[in-house]
């Protein structure tokens, strides 16, 4: 396994961690982004790809946004975010804004 690979698996294992905090049966997905699964990890209340950039800056691919938010099957309660690691470690999110707001409002409603 080369290095950039290593990295990127440990960015997975790392916000998997995070995400069974909350979800325990949270999983890392198979073949990730092949066949029936496309994103690096799948919860009860998300989809979630991990991207690792060789860079200080990030970079958004709207294709990549695009693929995984149209892919949500129907119906669904679910949303769809990124985690970014850039070359100096720093990790950030990509979510829909509407979602993040949604989020905030739900968060606000039963907590503070």
């Amino acid at each position: 396994m080369d290095n950039t690979r290593e990295v990127g698996r440990k960015l997975e294992e790392a916000v998997l961690l995070k995400v069974k905090e909350i979800d325990p049966n949270a999983r890392l997905t198979r073949g990730s982004g092949q066949g029936n699964e496309y994103s690096d990890i799948s919860s009860s209340f998300s989809y979630i790809e991990c991207k690792l950039r060789n860079t200080k800056d990030f970079t958004i691919k709207e294709d990549v946004w695009k693929h995984l938010n149209f892919n949500l099957p129907i119906n669904t309660n679910k949303f769809c975010f990124m985690v970014h690691q850039n070359v100096n470690k720093v990790r950030l999110v990509t979510l829909d804004m509407d979602t993040f707001f949604e989020i905030l409002k739900k968060s606000k409603e039963n907590e503070w």
